[in-house]
């Protein structure tokens, strides 16, 4: 998983309900005595919940772009269909998730 999330570009973790990512980093040296440090998780993605009131809610797809005009797409949008992300495709989103 980890080159899902080198950049920020149309190639996303997609997660379940119950599902977790863990992220671990070498940490900086501590800081001075008597200061605090914080750390920020900069993220780059879509949250959809699986909501009957949320379009689509009960499917991955269709998946979101950074140049989606509309969700659902717009009339003649699609999901991009170059070599790279027909590549994301084959390799990381291969999982189902059958709802009970």
């Amino acid at each position: 998983m980890l080159p899902l999330l080198r950049q920020p570009d149309d190639m996303f973790i997609v997660m379940a309900p119950g599902d977790e990512t863990t992220l671990e980093f070498d940490a900086p040296p501590p800081p001075p005595a008597g200061w605090t440090r914080d750390f920020l998780l900069y993220s780059d993605g879509w949250i959809k919940d699986a909501d009957m009131n949320t379009a689509l809610g009960n499917t991955v797809g269709p998946l979101p772009f950074h140049a989606i005009r509309r969700y659902p797409y717009a009339p003649g949008e699609t999901y991009p269909d170059d070599a790279a992300h027909r590549a994301y495709l084959r390799e990381y989103e291969t999982r189902r998730v059958d709802r009970h």
